[in-house]
Order: structure tokens, then sequence, then C-alpha cells
């Protein structure tokens, strides 16, 4: 599809021993006594991470107190100007750079990540690199070889016929800041305040007799990115995620292996600093949690052989894990277009996003599928990666396809489709990119499930269930081309005259999308049963791996096939 990339370290970029050691003796100099630092490499960035000793005196400090100084906003932008004058005077028509630092915060240690990736285009033919040294001369040969390294392959595209010409959205240049609005800043609180909220999160639990146990952590990063291209758009922005994680588990006295683990909070956080943490009672939710555990531990444990299609239903988190991880990702542009063909594949929506005559496939008509990326969520932006400013989109309403995850690359590729339905082709802000150093591809934001408006709680789905299962925080396995995929759970309760009567611990559910999502979903519950999940796939060659929360309803299933049993257990 004309995509080349030419991935790894830019020569004469990658910095040498000499420079790493004096890199680590600056570093070491900005930070406090007795830290324990190490260097390396991660995601293309290069890292330094400090694992803060348990001492009083250095409990009273803050996780900046552990970290070197980063590069200020003003440097970034510089170096960004730079990697764009570079690409013009080598002759790319395109050329964008993303360049910052990640920084990283929880409980006891800190991390800290360096870099930039420049992305080239030439005659329709891209290249990336990405680099760690931030010096004018590390970031323009970076620049320089991905405008040769997009040349080379659009030559070599020529000579055996290959036409990549592919168009490119248009969009308007782009200036300005922007920064997530934070009260506390998570790295200025002392290291013994994270330490004590995170001991609170056991308190509830304490009057439950040691066999129910509420813990968590609390961990925040911090990114400051900065986006230029050769079009002009130079855009700075700061992201603050975060907050707490919290589990409770449950189980007895003469089991202690034997437990009923309940999330309490959601894995990504959201955009906030540590005024999160002040402005959220968390006991009602991790009391609540532990009744719901207790209840489901009291279950007798069962081993379940029968394998055969029953009725199923998925809690929130579990149904947010079908949707998110096969129709989320078959929507997805890189995938439509065929440029993840040889990476994590394609999609079983392909025939229809080329064929814009082919009637669009009907799911559920309980079905609505949407995404944005707005606060609060861990997905706020004011630009994406390709410099679009995001707006929501539907992807699915009521069970018909609307639109697509599209970036600059993909969109125009649909314009027949969108064309057909009398709109134009639509950029929604989905380019990602998960670090200043990574390629950015097509990703979803903050997906969501339209729950029913009427109440139905979990039991009201299941209640009529003669023989079946409910799972609850399931992980998926989808299969390469989404129409397919395997559910895990640490909890499935089997049901028998609506009733719960067991916990199943060996089991395991295969299901075929278009049956679970067309004929198959029956009823949703309503908002007071939405769970997350984090939708994950890797992307690209080689692969990165690309993230983004889905939210869904409770959803009962008539018919989910149970494939096989884990009999090792």
């Amino acid at each position: 599809m004309g995509r080349t990339n030419n991935f790894g370290a830019p020569r004469g970029a990658d910095p040498t021993r000499r420079q790493f050691l004096t890199r680590g003796a600056v570093a070491m100099a900005g930070l406090s006594a007795g830290a324990k630092v190490a260097y390396g490499m991660a995601g293309g960035m290069a890292e330094t991470r400090s694992v803060i000793p348990g001492t009083a005196a250095a409990r009273k400090l803050s996780h900046n107190a552990w970290l070197p100084d980063s590069p200020s906003d003003d440097q970034f932008r510089a170096l960004a100007l730079v990697a764009m004058e570079t690409a013009k005077a080598q002759g790319a028509d395109f050329a964008d750079i993303r360049i910052g630092v990640q920084r990283e915060c929880a409980g006891s240690y800190a991390r800290m990540s360096l870099g930039y990736g420049v992305r080239a285009r030439v005659a329709g033919t891209w290249a990336f690199e990405h680099g760690t040294v931030l010096t004018n001369e590390a970031v323009a040969a970076a620049t320089k070889t991905a405008v040769i390294g997009a040349r080379t392959a659009s030559a070599v595209n020529a000579q055996l016929g290959r036409k990549v010409l592919e168009p490119f959205a248009e969009v308007p240049v782009v200036k300005g800041e922007w920064h997530v609005p934070v009260q506390i800043d998570p790295f200025s609180v002392p290291v013994d305040d994270f330490f004590r909220v995170q001991g609170t999160f056991g308190d509830p639990t304490k009057h439950l007799g040691g066999f129910v146990n509420s813990y968590g952590g609390l961990r925040w990063v911090t990114e400051t990115r900065v986006f230029a291209s050769t079009e002009g758009s130079l855009v700075t922005q700061s992201f603050t995620r975060g907050g707490a994680s919290i589990d409770v588990r449950a189980w007895l006295p003469d089991m202690p292996w034997d437990s009923v683990d309940i999330r309490v909070t959601r894995d990504d956080g959201e955009s906030a600093g540590f005024e999160v943490m002040l402005r959220t009672n968390y006991n009602d939710r991790i009391i609540a949690a532990a009744e719901e555990a207790i209840r489901w531990r009291e279950l007798p444990r069962k081993k379940f052989d029968d394998v055969g299609r029953y009725p199923a239903v998925f809690d929130g988190a579990a149904f947010a894990g079908i949707v998110g991880h096969t129709l989320n990702f078959a929507l997805d542009g890189d995938r439509l277009s065929g440029n993840e063909a040889d990476a994590s594949g394609r999609s079983f929506l392909q025939p229809f996003a080329e064929k814009p005559l082919q009637p669009p496939p009907e799911f559920s008509s309980l079905l609505t599928l949407r995404s944005n990326r707005s606060l609060p969520s861990s997905m706020a932006v004011q630009w994406d990666d390709d410099g679009v400013v995001p707006v929501p989109y539907t992807l699915v309403e009521k069970g018909t396809v609307v639109d697509f995850h599209t970036t600059r690359e993909t969109a125009p590729l649909f314009e027949n489709w969108y064309a057909k339905r009398n709109h134009p082709y639509k950029l929604h802000g989905s380019s990602v990119a998960p670090t200043p150093a990574s390629l950015p591809m097509c990703s979803g934001g903050e997906v969501t499930v339209d729950a029913a408006a009427t109440a139905t709680t979990e039991a009201d789905l299941y209640r009529d269930i003669k023989h079946g299962f409910l799972m609850k925080g399931a992980y998926v396995q989808p299969a390469p081309g989404l129409t397919t995929g395997l559910l895990g759970s640490g909890f499935v309760a089997e049901i028998v005259n609506g009733k719960a009567v067991a916990r199943l611990y060996n089991l395991r559910m295969a299901f075929l999308t278009n049956s679970v999502l067309r004929t198959g979903l029956t009823a949703l519950g309503d908002a007071k049963t939405l769970g997350t999940t984090i939708a994950r796939t890797p992307k690209g060659m080689p692969w990165q791996e690309m993230m983004h929360p889905v939210t869904a309803p409770a959803a009962f299933c008539k018919e989910v096939d149970i494939l096989r049993t884990d009999l090792s257990r």
C-alpha cells in the first residue's frame, strides 16, 4: 500500500557508550543521593529509572527529586523546527515529527524517557526514523535518513512497477499549546503521601476478618509532546494521566489459594492530577466490591467438562473486551486499507469498505458504538498525532456501520464509500503514537457502547436462563481476522434456572463475532452495569502495542460456544 518503514534508531543518532555515561553523570547530578538509577531504552526512548530508597528521609521528598531535569518546551520546539527545515531541504513531499519527554511515578520508583520520531513521505512512499540524542545535528541526521529512506523505497517501487501515489488528506495548519488541567502535580507530592493514600484502600475491608482484602496503588504518567510538520503546523501539548488502581480479593480460611477478585477501578485512570484522590471517595465502591466478592466466593467451586452451546451473560468489562477486540478493531482504517495485512491482520469488514455499493452488515439493533477523545478520558488531546483536532463520532448506529477510525493516510481511501452515503470522508483525530518516538497509527479514542435506557441489572439479564453462564472480567484473544475469539476469565458462574449455583474454574468460551454481535446479542444492561477494559493490539512491523479504553454495559447473548475446558487444573 505504499508504506515503507525504516525502523531502528537513525544512523549516527544512537548514543555511544561515552555519550551514555556522560548523560548518566549529568543526570545523577540532578538526583537525590541514595537513588538506584538505571539507564536503558524503552519504546524507542532513552529511559532513566530511579528506585527510591525506603528511608524516612527519602520518602519525604517528591518524585521530582528522583528524576533529572528535562529539556524545556522551547528546546523541543527548536529541535522540531530543525527537523522540518531539514526535511524540506532534502526534498520531502511531506514530513512530520513528534518529540518530547514522558515521566512516570508510582510509589517507590520514578521514570523519565526522552526521544523523537520523524516520518517522511516521497512520491507516496513513507519512511520513519527515531532517535534519542537531542541535538540539532542528531535530529537533522535522523530526518535526512528518513527522507533518503523514503526516496530509495519509492525508486524501488517504481522499478517494480508498483503504483503507490495514494492521496493524503489535507488538513488546516495548526499552531498553539494545550495542557490537561491539573490542580496538584502528582510529581510534586511527597512519596510518603502516595503510600498513605494507598494504605487507605485497605481500610474499608479491615472489619471483615482478614479473609477479604482490598489493595491498590497509585500511578501517573505525564508527557510533553511537540508536533511539527512541513506544512507549517507546530503544537505543544502536555498530558497528565493516572490515578488509583484498586482490587478486592475474597477467600475462605480453608482455601486461601482459591479467591474471587473484583476490580474496583479502571486500569487507565483519567486525565487529571493528584486532586482526583481528594475529590473521589472510593470507600463505598470498595465495600460494594467486597460484598460482591464474598457473595461469589461462597458459591461451591466446580469443574465443568460439558462442551456445547449455551446462553451467557457478560458483565460490562467482559462485553467491552469482546466488542473492543473484534468489531472495534475491525473498524480500524489501517486494517481496512490493508496496511496491516502483514502485521496485526485484516478486517472482516474489508470487502464492505472496499465496495461502496455492497449493503452494510447489520449487527444487533441494540448495538451503538461511539468514540471520543474528550476530557476527562485518558485519551484526551487537543490535536492528534497527525495534527488533527479530534471530534466525537459514531461508528455503529443501532447495528449499522456508519463510520471508521481513520487517519490522514487512510481516510481518503474510503472516499467512494463516504460519497455513496452522501458525505465527504472524515477525519476524527484517531492518529496515535504511543510515545514521541513511535510511528503514528490509527487507533480509537474512548470507545463506548450505549447502555440500555431502562433499568436492567446483571441479575435481570440471567433471570430467565435455564442453564448457562455469567462471565466477569474476561480477557479476549481474537483471531487475526477478528471473526472469532476465545474468552478466559478469573471468574465464571454457572447459572441454573436464573440463579448462580457454582463457580467454574476451568472454563474457556469461544465465539464467532458475527453470531455474538448480530444474532446472539438480545439484551443489554443499564448504565449501572458499565465496565471498562483496555483493548490492546500489536500493530506495524516491528510491532508496537496500541491500546485504548472500551466501556460497555453487561450483555446477554443467547448462544456462546463452550469449546474447551482446561483439564490440567
